[in-house]
């Protein structure tokens, strides 16, 4: 909505900064319970604007609000303490209703006329005003597909969103499709106007598993600001890929001998291996089969827990695994996201055999010489002495 420009000396506009002071310290923080989000359809529609707190209906019972001087910069470090919000009974004729006409959310402030305190007389009372609201995320949501559908419209724009405190618009000029972040003016932004509700998809990197918030960064000028946003829970999470494992062996294929079973861990959203006695789980198995793709196609020998894919798993081999070919299979399990993967079993290791001793070396015979034989070298013998004899004598 357009500012008014009103001069600070005047006795209104003093009375208009003196309600503003009271309305500052009449600010209260009611008592809020942050709810638990999963991937169920209606789940994030907990956090619409515009529900009433069980204590006080006039107040939202999720968000909060707190609004800075004008152009006092989107950092964290210069924001206070939130307060409550308000819900707006009697908002603005500019307004346009909710999206598609429904109760879906309700437009929200810091009271129930939507008007603003006069704070900045620098600046004609334009105002940066944060919305926020907190939620816990259910550990089975996988933080690389978490990306809620935000439906809204704010007067007078929305510059930036801030997931735990991370600015999305920091992240690359568009983050998330704010058309008003890029305006000249943004306090002047007509976003409140028919046709104007917006609608992004929220992916972000700063997801954390437990405890979230989201901020939302709106401009504003004199004399009317308010927010109204309906949160989808029906997209929240996109399709998440359950985890693999590629498992092998290794070792000799020897009856006795011990083999190691190992495999890597992989997943699409990086959702992480639980490594627990819960977790991921391993069998080794024996078939005579050599192209065997599942344990239960064979004999279980051993299974149990694998304690994460830092570790391995030890299997000697037996008698009964002769001629048989050994598997190792393993079914990994993540922390979050899609749990359980298909179980996945290593190329067939084998077949195993049964080593065989060592022979003792025969001793050879001893060649032996028959009695002509005897006889022949006797003669020989014979002959070689009477050589001998003659040589002497002749000397």
């Amino acid at each position: 909505m357009l500012h008014r420009q009103i001069h600070p000396g005047r006795p209104w506009a003093l009375h208009a900064l003196l309600a503003a002071t009271l309305g500052l310290c009449a600010l209260q923080v009611q008592a809020q319970t942050p709810v638990t989000i999963d991937c169920s359809p209606n789940s994030l529609a907990q956090l619409n604007t515009g529900q009433p707190s069980a204590a006080n209906p006039a107040i939202d019972g999720r968000w909060r609000f707190q609004y800075l001087q004008a152009y006092a910069g989107s950092s964290p470090v210069n924001w206070g303490s939130f307060g409550d919000a308000a819900i707006v009974t009697n908002r603005n004729a500019n307004w346009t209703s909710t999206p598609a006409n429904s109760s879906a959310a309700q437009w929200i402030g810091l009271n129930a006329w939507g008007s603003q305190p006069y704070i900045d007389g620098a600046n004609y009372g334009n105002i940066d005003a944060l919305f926020q609201v907190e939620f816990n995320l259910d550990p089975s949501v996988s933080l690389g597909s978490f990306q809620p559908s935000m439906t809204y419209s704010a007067d007078n724009s929305v510059v930036d969103i801030f997931i735990n405190g991370q600015s999305q618009l920091a992240r690359g000029a568009g983050t998330w499709g704010l058309p008003q972040a890029g305006t000249t003016n943004q306090f002047n932004y007509n976003g409140f106007g028919s046709y104007r509700w917006l609608s992004i998809a929220m992916a972000s990197p700063d997801w954390q598993a437990g405890a979230n918030t989201i901020t939302v960064y709106v401009k504003s000028g004199n004399p009317a600001m308010g927010f109204a946003a309906a949160i989808s829970g029906a997209n929240a999470c996109v399709a998440n890929d359950a985890p693999s494992a590629v498992p092998a062996v290794s070792g000799q294929p020897e009856v006795g001998q011990t083999l190691t079973g190992t495999y890597s861990y992989a997943d699409t959203e990086t959702d992480p291996e639980d490594s627990s006695s819960a977790g991921t789980r391993y069998q080794w198995v024996r078939s005579a089969n050599a192209s065997l793709t599942q344990a239960a196609q064979g004999t279980v020998l051993q299974s149990g827990s694998t304690l994460g894919a830092a570790a391995t798993v030890a299997y000697t081999t037996q008698a009964a695994d002769d001629k048989a070919y050994l598997y190792y299979c393993v079914t990994p399990v993540a922390v979050r996201g899609t749990l359980v993967g298909p179980e996945v079993c290593s190329a067939a290791f084998g077949p195993i055999k049964t080593a065989t001793p060592p022979q003792p070396v025969a001793a050879k015979a001893v060649p032996t010489l028959g009695i002509w034989g005897l006889l022949g070298l006797s003669g020989l013998m014979a002959g070689w002495g009477m050589a001998r004899s003659r040589r002497r004598a002749q000397r």
